[in-house]
């Protein structure tokens, strides 16, 4: 409170009668001379800072700066380049190329959705790609695909070159299976391999698998001439009976490395079966004897090691196998929910893993606590539940059946506060003295799928991108860097003119660390729009850098993303 004629002292607090200069003590602060100085002294300190917040607004940071590419580079020049900074720049220059329609694309319906695709790129010759895809579980179809010189899809370049079928009209139809799982491609034999969930009813075989072999022409060099021979004349083989009790189902398959001496590596509801040739499996495993060997949805193979596979599924057990070791010393994590896809790292000592309830994340299992054996290791799993989740120990069962009951006690005031747990993660906080469950050292925090076992993920190694479906959205395909679990571009197939311009966006999404809530899957504009099921990434020969094909429509559409520009003119 200023009071006409007193100075107020801050450092005694009270107030002083101003006084003449002359009669004033020395060097007193009410003094009218030194009360004429501070009060200029405080006139100019405040139009300092005055200007100072102006200059403040002014300045903003180069808008260059947020480019990955260009904005990196100078990053890296002061020393502060980022971690993701090579799949932020591939990303960004990511464009749509176009799309090919495979046969059955009516006027919608679930049954023409390609729900399982391989991508070969193996033709030199011609510069295409080979695709066998799979409409509705049900039709395998096979084609290529060609480019034009701005490396857009266009199937009607097909007429320019010397196909083996010039009477028949691609896409090429090779074969009706039923719910057809996975397609991979065995390139040391040579075989095309399918996987099927249904057994066959009129046969013996619990385990269906489908080999094709496709003809390869490497004797003609004309370079319009397909190196891959479409459709494949070779018959497919129904694979002898590997379980020898109840009916099996497949869900994927893993085609072993060159210097493993298996071919691949089927996936089943019993675990997983090795396989050495394509007439008689490796050995007949026996019936699963404990909840953690259930359903196996996704298997890989250590890049360094090819007797070494991991593999996971239903319920979420990420387990090691390695084949020189009896499956009593095989060892285990537990993870937070059911896995539906993993990849294995450079080195092998991490794992990138997705599953349900919206987890994905990479796990480094030098530093995970694992268990050996494929049986209950004194942690209850519950059989029933759908996604696998284990609890952890008798311990916590009757504090789970009170929670169950609606007894929750004072941890239920304390989360509400906003208490010691309030920055954990979901699962953290419904099972805060679960130490089994592994936790991963990179957290994909943007990442959605609730209940899907079938949607789509891919990972491609050279520019550490991960393409991941989600089910929150139809129609959305999120693009993550596997360095640092930042995401960083959305692809809408909703609206596919904003499809290049997504950038901005994706940028503004990296600054808001907090995940977006989910929206509502009615949407007017989503009506027609499934859940992606199949991604791949593929590089066409002759390229640098990888396509990225997504299967995003219900009429047999495949879309493919490739790095480039919108149009021939335009600047690079």
């Amino acid at each position: 409170m200023n009071i006409p004629g007193y100075y107020y002292d801050p450092e005694k607090g009270r107030y002083f009668k101003i006084e003449n200069s002359k009669t004033a003590p020395t060097n007193a602060a009410w003094s009218s001379n030194n009360v004429k100085r501070q009060k200029l002294r405080n006139k100019d300190a405040a139009t300092a800072l005055r200007h100072l917040n102006l200059a403040r607004s002014r300045i903003k940071r180069a808008r260059v700066l947020h480019e990955p590419l260009t904005g990196g580079f100078f990053a890296r020049e002061y020393g502060a380049m980022k971690d993701d900074m090579q799949a932020a720049c591939f990303v960004e220059g990511l464009r749509d190329k176009g799309c090919i329609q495979m046969k059955g694309a009516g006027e919608g319906g679930e049954s023409s959705q390609v729900t399982q695709m391989y991508i070969g790129g193996q033709d030199y010759k011609t510069g295409m790609c080979i695709i066998y895809a799979a409409l509705g579980h049900e039709i395998l179809l096979s084609t290529y695909i060609p480019r034009d010189e701005n490396k857009r899809l266009n199937q009607r370049l097909l007429a320019n070159y010397r196909l083996p079928a010039p009477d028949e009209r691609a896409p090429y139809l090779e074969a009706e299976l039923p719910q057809i799982s996975d397609i991979q491609y065995h390139a040391p034999s040579n075989y095309m391999l399918v996987s099927s969930r249904r057994p066959l009813p009129h046969s013996r075989p619990h385990t269906f698998m489908g080999i094709i072999m496709p003809a390869i022409d490497d004797v003609d060099t004309d370079p319009l001439c397909p190196r891959w021979l479409l459709p494949s004349f070779s018959m497919l083989h129904m694979a002898p009976s590997v379980l020898t009790y109840g009916n099996n189902e497949t869900y994927c398959v893993a085609p072993a490395p060159a210097s493993s001496p298996l071919l691949w590596v089927l996936g089943t509801r019993a675990g997983i079966v090795p396989w050495d040739g394509p007439e008689m499996p490796e050995g007949v495993p026996d019936p699963p004897q404990s909840d953690l060997l259930r359903d196996v949805f996704t298997v890989d193979f250590h890049p360094n090691m090819s007797t070494v596979i991991r593999f996971g599924g239903r319920p979420g057990v990420l387990f090691t196998a390695d084949r020189r070791m009896p499956s009593a010393e095989w060892s285990h994590l537990r993870l937070p929910s059911s896995i539906t896809h993993l990849r294995c790292l450079d080195g092998g000592n991490q794992v990138l893993v997705s599953g349900l309830r919206n987890q994905m994340g990479v796990y480094d299992l030098r530093f995970a606590r694992e268990h050996r054996g494929i049986g209950d290791d004194g942690v209850k799993v519950d059989a029933n539940a759908r996604d696998g989740h284990a609890h952890a120990g008798n311990r916590n069962d009757r504090s789970r059946d009170l929670q169950q009951a609606g007894f929750r006690g004072r941890g239920r005031s304390r989360g509400r506060r906003g208490g010691k747990h309030a920055n954990k993660s979901e699962h953290e906080k419904s099972n805060p003295r679960d130490k089994t469950v592994a936790q991963p050292v990179i957290r994909f925090e943007h990442y959605r799928n609730a209940a899907h076992t079938d949607i789509g993920f891919a990972y491609d190694p050279a520019t550490g991108v991960v393409a991941a479906a989600h089910d929150d959205l139809p129609g959305t395909v999120a693009l993550y860097s596997v360095r640092t679990g930042s995401r960083l571009r959305v692809l809408d197939f909703a609206d596919t003119s904003s499809l290049p311009s997504q950038s901005s966006e994706a940028r503004a999404d990296l600054d808001n660390s907090t995940p977006r809530k989910p929206q509502p899957i009615l949407d007017v504009d989503r009506v027609d729009l499934p859940i992606v099921q199949s991604l791949k990434f593929q590089t066409f020969p002759g390229d640098h850098t990888p396509t990225l094909f997504v299967a995003g429509d219900r009429r047999g559409g495949i879309t493919a993303f490739s790095f480039g520009v919108e149009d021939l003119e335009d600047e690079a």
